[in-house]
């Protein structure tokens, strides 16, 4: 679709949408019963929505009277990351109002692509020429399928979901080798630059599934394959013993050339940092949706490494890894063989024990036995969160383990 068909559904926004009605079809909670993977007592829609609530009031702020936007802690700045993951959180959460403000401000702030720039400031708006970050346009294409099923009677959405999944084929993607490799971003990244933590299998299913409804089989074909070349990379990266990942490799699994974010996330390119702890919910999703096997091997293994004790670990060939010695004993720094990387000069990572990783690696748990899942996730939830980053993941971590972080084509 192009850009000016994106610019005049903006407009039928404008006047639409006050007059769609705002009750969800599948209100909050529905606390839904994966068909895979064990759910703990510990996390509960009250626990889920306490924090939705904390994170509204804390991270919220309006842009005039028909827009919203997902604040860092300074309250100037924005980036396409908080509003894809606020559009998740309020379609799930069922609070159209909220939606419909983000969904405006995310329109207001197109590239020539059609995705969302991925940084403004205050209330800026219009083309900045930042361009996107692959990971804010897939949460807010997921959460546009999930509007869909909340909302169905405002014909908006499927409109712009078709434009911005389309525009990520297009654009997001390329083949490397024959693999299907997704870029960080629309103008950035590629075969040498490519981020695991991005990798969002269980949404291409779904963008797949919503392809096929419109009998677009390209796009079927394009977006299933894509959910399995994502393994090829993602398994290529993943250290064999502890099953963590760079935040930055090439589509070969290596070390990446030209990433020029790759230290962003208070880490290197070949740590396991605040970009890459993000991985295990990703998949853990895909698992929990969709029941694949890839996702239950590779969350099963991390597991493992979250279970072992912290001393050096020696495997077969004599290779040397470390265990994260219980969840309880997580910290927020690793480097690929599971060694602590902890900078003593640097106290805001290597040294904490935070939502990121800690409700990340419960979410890994759901695939293991009960009674780990329960363990990992009464530690996650004892964890407070604070920050723009660690709040918006706990909300969704929460909503993903009390199920409400449900399929869309998993519903009725």
């Amino acid at each position: 679709m192009k850009i000016v068909s994106l610019l005049t559904l903006v407009l039928c926004m404008s006047t639409q949408l006050s007059f769609a009605q705002t009750q969800a079809k599948y209100p909050f909670p529905q606390n839904v019963q994966y068909a895979q993977g064990n759910q703990s007592r510990h996390i509960t829609d009250t626990e889920a929505m306490k924090a939705y609530i904390a994170w509204k009031q804390k991270f919220i702020r309006e842009c005039g009277e028909n827009e919203a936007r997902v604040v860092k802690e300074d309250s100037t700045i924005t980036v396409s990351e908080g509003i894809g993951y606020g559009l998740a959180i309020t379609a799930y959460a069922g609070d159209k109002i909220l939606f419909d403000k983000l969904l405006n401000y995310y329109m207001a702030r197109l590239n020539e692509r059609g995705l969302m720039n991925w940084i403004y400031t205050d209330c800026e708006t219009g083309n900045n020429k930042k361009n996107g970050a692959t990971d804010g346009d897939l949460d807010a294409a997921i959460a546009l399928l999930v509007a869909m099923k909340q909302w169905p009677s405002d014909v908006t959405y499927a409109g712009i979901a078709h434009a911005i999944i389309d525009s990520l084929q297009i654009h997001n993607f390329l083949v490397c080798e024959g693999i299907i490799v997704q870029k960080p971003g629309d103008d950035f990244g590629g075969c040498n630059c490519t981020n695991p933590s991005y990798y969002s299998p269980a949404y291409y299913r779904a963008f797949a599934q919503f392809k096929e409804d419109h009998a677009d089989m390209q796009a079927v074909a394009f977006w299933l394959q894509a959910a399995e070349d994502s393994y090829v990379t993602l398994n290529r990266n993943t250290n064999p013993h502890t099953g963590l990942v760079y935040a930055w490799t090439n589509h070969k699994g290596g070390d990446p050339q030209n990433c020029y974010y790759e230290v962003s996330g208070s880490g290197v390119y070949n740590s396991y940092q605040y970009d890459a702890c993000r991985t295990p919910w990703r998949i853990a999703t895909d698992y929990l949706w969709w029941g694949t096997k890839e996702a239950e091997v590779w969350t099963q293994d991390i597991t493992t490494f979250i279970e072992t004790p912290i001393y050096n670990q020696f495997s077969k060939d004599g290779e040397i890894w470390y265990g994260a010695g219980g969840i309880e004993n997580v910290v927020d720094n690793y480097w690929h063989n599971g060694l602590r990387r902890i900078n003593p000069d640097a106290p805001t990572y290597g040294h904490r024990h935070s939502v990121p990783f800690v409700g990340s690696f419960a979410l890994a748990s759901m695939s293991s036995s009960y009674e780990t899942t329960d363990r990992f996730m009464k530690e996650f939830a004892s964890v407070p969160a604070e920050r723009y980053y660690e709040s918006c993941l706990q909300v969704l971590y929460m909503f993903l383990a009390s199920g409400n972080f449900w399929n869309p084509y998993g519903v009725e």
